[in-house]
């Protein structure tokens, strides 16, 4: 290369070099202003989901935080109440990168005192630049954002609205963040927590839950999996395969097509165990139990037999077989011997408990001696002495070496 195309080499160089510089520069700043905008935009996320908590919030308490602020004077909400309630998660911090706290503050609608209406303010920490200000305002998805940059005003994005802090009770600086929620913002978060939601919510149990009665309107309510209930009342049948009660079941009747098993005692109050056709009560385990097969009798299941340590009483009793006794045979009711009686076969005692037996229609005594209370001898000659009223001695009696006929109490026992 020529001497005099040096200096032209040299300065081509130069100015590609300072080129290169000016891209790179540029490149610098257009990637420090990338990454500043992708902050800025976590920043209005985080704004974003702790003003959706505060409206969560807000609907959910809607009638304390009317109770508990005026149209000038504000309910204040803070990060630490969102979190104890469970509308933040316990790792939410309290304040941003920038160290700016997040309040809300809920007042009246001036215009319809039982409407809320709340603003979103950050403050203390380092105020955001401008430029941060209104990218975060236009990202930011609950509520209206906005930002405050007089220390005194909030501001839309887009200046789209702007809303003295004093209306709110509010105290800020520059450099900070807004979110208006309206009244009607909030009035659907009233609702929110009144609607019966089809659907899980995350972290949201309250929105498929009922505060009050559902009328069906004489509709149904099908493909049930379950129904957990304290009671039930129904005005027409309960039709199902099984059930299981851990407590009582009441009704008035009840009526089972085919069997009844408890697992403890069937009790009564002033009824009857009824049963119908020949069945009565039987034992499945040892096969006794007692049932009616006519209209007379009440008879022993297989044939079984009755056993008791007290009585069997009853107005006859009745042994088709022998009668067996452990003990003895007490007669309480007393008969006269002579004295008729019936059927012949009856057995009975006198006042002294000898055993009478009736024969031929006249109660008699069994073995023992002969009682004799009345004696009477014909002998020749038709003399007749009587010994009356069983007397034994001092009867006068004519020596006799034959009798003609022998009475005794009656009944001829002799004849010659």
């Amino acid at each position: 290369m020529k001497k005099y195309d040096r200096g032209w080499a040299s300065l081509e160089i130069g100015a590609a070099l300072l080129i290169v510089m000016i891209i790179v520069a540029w490149g610098a700043g257009i990637w420090q202003d990338y990454l500043k905008t992708k902050g800025w935009q976590a920043e209005a996320r985080l704004v974003s989901n702790w003003a959706s908590a505060a409206r969560s919030y807000i609907g959910k308490n809607y009638t304390t935080l009317q109770a508990s602020s005026t149209t000038t004077t504000p309910a204040v909400i803070t990060t630490t109440m969102l979190k104890n309630t469970g509308f933040l998660s316990s790792g939410f911090t309290e304040t941003n990168s920038e160290g700016q706290r997040l309040q809300a503050y809920v007042v009246r609608n001036t215009q319809n005192p039982e409407l809320l209406q709340a603003m979103v303010v950050s403050s203390g920490g380092t105020p955001y630049p401008v430029k941060a200000l209104i990218q975060m305002a236009k990202d930011i998805t609950t509520g209206l954002g906005g930002y405050i940059q007089d220390g005194k005003t909030a501001t839309g994005a887009l200046r789209s609205w702007s809303v003295a802090l004093s209306n709110y009770g509010a105290k800020s600086g520059n450099g900070h963040i807004a979110v208006l929620l309206s009244t009607d913002e909030l009035s659907g978060a009233a609702e929110d927590t009144d609607r019966l939601y089809r659907f899980q919510v995350n972290g949201r149990p309250d929105l498929n839950k009922m505060h009050t009665a559902i009328d069906m309107g004489s509709n149904n309510l099908n493909n049930i999996g379950a129904v957990n209930a304290q009671t039930g009342n129904f005005s027409g049948n309960v039709n199902g395969v099984n059930g299981t009660f851990s407590g009582q079941v009441k009704g008035n009747s009840g009526n089972f097509d085919v069997n009844v098993t408890a697992g403890g005692d069937i009790r009564s109050n002033n009824g009857w165990l009824i049963t119908r056709n020949s069945k009565g009560w039987l034992n499945e385990t040892h096969g006794g139990g007692f049932y009616m097969s006519d209209g007379s009798w009440v008879r022993s299941v297989n044939n079984k037999g009755i056993y008791t340590g007290g009585q069997v009483k009853g107005g006859t009793v009745r042994a088709d077989g022998r009668l067996y006794t452990g003990e003895y045979l007490q007669l309480e009711r007393t008969a006269v011997a002579g004295a008729s009686c019936s059927p012949n076969g009856l057995v009975g005692r006198d006042n002294t408990g000898a055993i009478l037996s009736c024969q031929s229609g006249t109660w008699k005594t069994i073995g023992g001696k002969l009682k004799v209370t009345q004696l009477s001898l014909v002998i020749w000659g038709n003399s007749t002495s009587d010994c009356q009223n069983g007397q034994r001695r001092g009867c006068p009696l004519l020596p006799v070496v034959e009798a003609q006929q022998v009475h005794v109490n009656g009944t001829k026992i002799h004849r010659a």
